[in-house]
């Protein structure tokens, strides 16, 4: 009994530590944009800064593509695997050559479209700058140490990061004419912090890189499918706005978008290090109960309600000010964006703990996946439909639609495959009394 209650201390420790550690990844992350936001979109005007914008959610979708699914399946299965050294270094193999031919797709895909699309091609300086952004995240191995929950390393390591291309925009951008040095600082940061992370892995893991076999390279890249298309799914849904607007409206108008959909995206990401911290020890219990998988699970989720409820309220009412802040001036154009999309906290808080930690951590990728790629196509057909009558209240119409869609459909899913996380939160706390 005393060695049961010993270790549940230990595993609550971890999640507490990883955390905290995670919030301050998290805090830094979201910070830096929000410091640095009403400078650059006075200084570059709202053309420059949607330029930017526009050229960072390009990248986004290689981050994602270069990613795959790993921050989720080789965080899952190192967790799983933790006091084994030898499987540890070949999952770490293996991602690193899995990530690197993925990088070397992107670069030809960008180029692809930088030279074919006249769009683009103009400024094609800035989205080359930008994709420095999926080189440094290649080296960066996040989902080894979310997997060991160590990621006290990795929490200094993004603080300074940060602290440094900060410093670097106030410094370096005083023009309209330096918009480029923000994508150049922004990818040396992320650089920089890629291989600190490398170095800090090998040194203190002690995984070793060995050219992985094809087999299991081809084993760890289908064992990831399912999440990597769901990834690119909810990709579809939460960035393609900005490129739809970008492609058919003038950048003054993603300038306008770009601003309030950092702003209500930084609110919602605070929810993000409690997602993370929790996904693998979730992952963990499920292997062993289901049950107490799900009832954690619930009372979690109510946790996450609450929270992100009054983040959209915050939000909402808000927005006049919030807008006069980040533009120095009040502004219909970013208010309207904000207050449209000021829902999505307390929408994305829940379709996370009906996706992520349930579906995913219960075997129910293929049903998660379906949901995400209806959200993707209806998201762009909505967007496509209201871009031009609308333009950036038409796209976020598009996200917040998409997004409900998502949380009731997975909520549905869950219902009907006997997982009902309120339910077992309730059954739990009764059995407790």
């Amino acid at each position: 009994m005393l060695n049961e209650l010993k270790a549940t201390c230990g595993r609550n420790r971890r999640v507490l530590g990883s955390f905290l550690s995670l919030s301050i990844v998290q805090f830094a992350n979201y910070l830096a944009p929000l410091v640095t936001l009403p400078y650059l979109f006075r200084v570059l005007g709202p053309a420059k800064f949607g330029l930017v914008e526009l050229a960072r959610v390009i990248t986004v979708y290689f981050l994602f593509l270069t990613d795959y699914s790993f921050g989720l399946s080789a965080t899952r299965e190192i967790s799983i695997r933790r006091n084994d050294p030898a499987r540890i270094s070949e999952v770490f193999s293996a991602v690193l050559v899995l990530r690197f031919l993925l990088v070397v797709l992107s670069a030809a895909i960008l180029s692809a479209a930088v030279w074919t699309l006249p769009k683009l091609r103009p400024d094609w300086p800035v989205y080359y700058l930008s994709f420095g952004h999926v080189l440094g995240m290649w080296l960066f191995p996040v989902w080894l140490f979310q997997g060991l929950e160590r990621m006290k390393h990795i929490a200094t390591l993004t603080v300074v990061s940060k602290t440094l291309v900060i410093a670097g925009i106030f410094l370096i951008v005083r023009r309209q004419e330096d918009y480029l040095y923000v994508p150049l600082l922004q990818s040396s940061g992320a650089v920089f912090v890629g291989l600190a992370g490398l170095a800090i892995a090998i040194r203190s893991f002690g995984v070793r890189f060995r050219l992985p076999p094809s087999a299991m390279l081809k084993r760890e890249f289908l064992d990831g499918w399912h999440l990597f298309v769901s990834k690119m799914a909810t990709t579809m849904y939460t960035t393609s706005n900005t490129l739809i607007l970008g492609l058919f409206t003038d950048l003054t108008f993603v300038g306008y978008y770009a601003a309030g959909d950092k702003i209500v995206r930084a609110v919602q990401g605070l929810q993000l290090p409690l997602s993370q911290a929790i996904f693998p020890h979730i992952g963990r219990l499920a292997s062993q109960s289901r049950r107490a998988a799900l009832a954690y699970t619930g009372k979690i989720t109510r946790l996450v309600s609450v929270a992100t409820l009054a983040m959209s309220a915050g939000l909402f009412f808000g927005a006049p000010f919030i807008t006069r802040v980040v533009q120095g001036q009040a502004s219909p154009e970013g208010t309207a964006v904000i207050r449209i999309l000021s829902f999505l906290p307390f929408i994305i808080g829940l379709s996370n703990m009906f996706g992520v930690q349930v579906m995913v951590n219960f075997g129910l990728q293929k049903t998660l996946t379906r949901v995400l790629l209806a959200a993707g196509v209806l998201n762009i057909l909505v967007a496509l439909l209201l871009v031009m009558p609308l333009k950036h209240v038409g796209v976020a119409t598009a996200a917040v639609t998409t997004e409900t869609f998502v949380t009731v459909a997975l909520f549905l899913a869950l219902h009907r495959n006997g997982l009902d996380v309120f339910r077992a939160a309730r059954t739990e706390s009764f059995d407790g009394r």
